[in-house]
């Protein structure tokens, strides 16, 4: 009996020791929101984004409408972003832009908007969904924070630095100067921006391209046309227009639509003067046609 009585205070003691612990551990969903988002922004620093992501989900809700609004959806998107959940990234950038477009982050947050949709591009033979709203999203940026070249930035952040140093005073000289450094740290985000739409609309040809060889090989010329056709309507800038305007002259030849192939011919021979070699057996098929017609 006695041990009995000994055994039950000993686990009580423990158990009480036990809540007595647990309740002295602070949770960072609870509290000051200022002092958890700088837990938050300690946990980016550190590179911990699961464990940042955890606390800046809870503040997201919690700082509407506040002035630190923007800075904890920013810093969620990027925590998103760094730990390649491009798709919630994609969600927060956009929220940000929506709900405050006025932000101080709204540029950084286009542009990464426009990067998270081409990490999401996937290859070219797959649905391009993602590829085409990053081209949206790119251009968007360009339109929205344009930049001059890199010689004239320049040759500005040379001039408002001497005028400071004759006025250092000058609310208007800190001001320009201000704003030409910031236009000036814009730069290579422009420059990115512009190579990205390059590079992702030689894939979207790429993928036009492909679904027209695909037909091709089956023998569905109709379909095959029709995918040529779109990469010489859309994509004049890419690699695969003059590869489908070869295609689709082969494909018109097999279909023996002998006045279209030569109209098509003509075309071709017109804009590449150079490289007639390559579609003189197809001329020579469409002569031999009318020579014999």
């Amino acid at each position: 009996m006695m041990k009995s009585i000994v055994f039950i205070l000993v686990g009580s003691l423990a158990a009480s020791t036990l809540l007595t612990g647990c309740s002295s551990v602070k949770t960072h969903s609870t509290g000051d929101v200022s002092a958890r988002y700088t837990y938050a922004q300690e946990l980016l620093a550190k590179e911990k984004y699961d464990r940042a992501i955890v606390e800046l989900e809870a503040l997201m809700f919690e700082t509407r409408a506040t002035n630190i609004e923007d800075d904890v959806l920013f810093d969620l998107a990027e925590a998103y972003y760094n730990s390649k959940q491009y798709l919630l990234a994609v969600d927060i950038y956009k929220r940000l832009l929506e709900q405050i477009p006025g932000s101080p982050y709204a540029a950084e947050a286009q542009f990464k908007l426009a990067e998270s949709h081409k990490e999401l591009s996937p290859v070219y033979a797959r649905d391009q969904e993602h590829t085409r709203k990053a081209i949206r999203e790119y251009q968007l940026y360009l339109e929205l924070y344009p930049v001059r070249d890199a010689a004239q930035l320049e040759s500005d952040v040379e001039l408002y630095t001497e005028l400071l140093k004759l006025n250092p005073d000058s609310e208007q000289y800190k001001a320009s100067l201000a704003a030409v450094k910031a236009e000036y740290a814009r730069l290579e985000k422009f420059n990115t921006s512009r190579s990205s739409i390059i590079e992702l609309r030689e894939k979207l040809a790429q993928s036009e391209y492909n679904v027209a060889e695909r037909y091709r090989k089956l023998k569905k010329y109709r379909g095959a046309i029709v995918f040529y056709e779109n990469v010489l309507r859309f994509f004049p800038d890419t690699s695969y227009f003059e590869q489908a305007w070869i295609g689709r002259i082969e494909v018109l030849l097999k279909r023996e639509k002998w006045f279209e192939a030569k109209a098509a011919l003509d075309a071709y021979e017109g804009q590449f003067p150079d490289n007639i070699d390559k579609v003189e057996g197809y001329r020579k098929k469409v002569m031999k046609h009318f020579g014999n017609s």
